[in-house]
């Protein structure tokens, strides 16, 4: 039988796990979804402002993505 510590840790240990997982969760799946929209939208906006060729605002547009994600923390 469990005593009443033991029963208050079990209940913390299986909330710390959660919570980890949870974390986990978003960190490596939400956070760079939402990143990679910000940075999409972001240089969409620098390469629409460019009144220049098509090819040169395709260049446009990826430096400008590679570098928000890079400064964001992903590898693109």
């Amino acid at each position: 039988m469990m005593t009443n510590l033991q029963k208050w840790f079990l209940i913390i240990a299986m909330w710390a796990v959660i919570l980890f997982i949870v974390f986990a969760f978003y960190w490596t799946q939400i956070r760079p979804v939402k990143i990679r929209q910000i940075c999409a939208k972001r240089a969409s906006i620098v390469s629409e402002k460019m009144n220049t060729g098509l090819s040169n605002a395709l260049e446009v547009h990826q430096a400008v993505y590679a570098e928000c994600c890079r400064k964001n923390g992903l590898k693109e």
